[in-house]
C-alpha cells in the first residue's frame, strides 16, 4: 500500500483543490477513501517543505497509512477528525506565517 501511494507522486496542493490552503476549504469534501487523504497529507507536508527541510524519507512519512489503520470509527475521534486536525495546523503554518517561528 506504501508503494501504491508513493507511485503517483506529490501532488501539489492547488491541485487538490484552488481553496485547499484557505480557511473556506472543508477537508470533509474530500472523497471518503483513504488514499486521497494520504496523498493530500504529503501534499501538506511538501508545501510546508518538511520533506527537503528534515530531509524526511517519503517511505518513512508514509507511516501515516499506519495510523491510519489503527484508528476505529467512532462517532468523533475517528481518521477523518485526525485528517481535519492536520489540516486545520497546516491552515495556522500557511495563513499565518507560522514557518518563521520554526526555524
Amino acid at each position: 500500500e506504501v508503494s501504491k501511494l508513493l507511485v503517483t507522486g506529490i501532488d501539489p496542493v492547488k491541485e487538490i483543490h484552488p481553496c485547499f490552503a484557505e480557511f473556506t476549504y472543508t477537508p470533509r469534501s474530500l472523497p471518503d477513501d483513504t488514499t486521497p487523504m494520504l496523498q493530500c497529507i504529503l501534499s501538506m507536508f511538501e508545501d510546508m517543505g518538511f520533506i527537503n527541510t528534515y530531509k524526511i524519507d517519503l517511505q518513512t512519512l508514509a507511516f501515516c497509512l499506519m495510523v491510519k489503520k489503527g484508528y476505529r470509527d467512532p462517532p468523533y475521534h475517528n481518521w477523518m477528525h485526525a485528517f481535519s486536525v492536520s489540516h486545520f495546523c497546516y491552515l495556522l503554518y500557511k495563513n499565518l506565517g507560522l514557518s518563521n517561528y520554526l526555524q
